[in-house]
């Protein structure tokens, strides 16, 4: 059987794997590109906040609204930090399966490469055979020729008799 034949189930395996680490891959590329966007917000919250006015003087509803201004200004800081934090967490698991399924590509990788390894083993291992198997029948027939040159040479007479 060929190796292609005996390969073909893993290999459709390795395919399907393959495919499977691109997609989280690309799902790893699109959550990293969220953690920025959302580090992005935090720092653009933070820099709101920071250059805020602060209340000089005014009115209690000048106060109030300041206070107001300042309280939303700190939701968004904290609303953009909560998500920055949640895609930071679904960037890690992106992460974790890509990893998982790069080396369940991996595992089918070394599995093709030990049937190969095996393969070769035994091609090895039958050459070897052939080739004794040959040297013996060659020795065979150079002790036979040996065995009938002696038995010429210690009868040489043999082929007079025969006359």
């Amino acid at each position: 059987m060929k190796a292609a034949d005996e390969d073909r189930g893993l290999r459709a395996v390795r395919r399907v794997r393959e495919v499977r680490e691109s997609d989280s891959r690309f799902g790893l590329s699109v959550a990293l590109g969220s953690v920025r966007d959302r580090d992005a917000e935090v720092q653009r919250a933070r820099a709101r906040l920071e250059t805020a006015e602060g209340f000089a003087l005014g009115s209690v509803a000048d106060f109030r609204s300041h206070v107001d201004r300042l309280s939303g200004l700190v939701a968004l800081e904290s609303v953009a930090t909560t998500r920055a934090q949640a895609s930071r967490t679904v960037a890690a698991e992106a992460q974790r399966r890509w990893q998982q399924d790069r080396r369940q590509v991996r595992v089918v990788d070394l599995l093709l490469e030990r049937r190969a390894l095996a393969r070769a083993e035994e091609r090895a291992r039958r050459e070897q055979a052939q080739l004794d198997d040959l040297a013996s029948q060659g020795w065979l027939r150079a002790r036979e020729q040996a065995h009938q040159r002696s038995q010429q040479q210690t009868n040489p007479t043999t082929e007079e008799t025969t006359r």
